[in-house]
C-alpha cells in the first residue's frame, strides 16, 4: 500500500507519527500492526473506511499484511 502511493518509509512514518524503524518491522513481519495500527494506516493512506467496506479491506488486503515468505533454505 506505502508503495503504491509512491512514499518512502520515513513519509509514512511521519505521517503515522512512528519512527521509519517501526514500518520496517511490519513490513518485514518482524512487529505485527494492532487494530487501531491498521485503522490508522488506511486513513492515512485515504481508504474508504465505512461500515460496509471494512470487511472488504480486511479480506482483499489480508495478503498484504503478511510478511513475504522467505526461502530460509532448509
Amino acid at each position: 500500500m506505502r508503495q503504491e502511493l509512491g512514499l518512502s518509509q520515513e513519509e509514512l512514518a511521519r505521517k503515522l507519527g512512528i519512527n521509519q524503524a517501526t514500518i520496517s518491522n511490519y513490513e518485514s513481519g518482524k512487529t505485527e500492526m494492532t487494530i487501531s495500527q491498521m485503522f490508522e494506516l488506511y486513513l492515512v493512506c485515504g481508504k474508504d473506511l465505512s461500515i460496509g467496506n471494512i470487511k472488504n479491506i480486511l479480506s482483499d488486503d489480508s495478503k498484504d499484511l503478511q510478511p513475504e515468505n522467505k526461502d530460509s533454505g532448509e
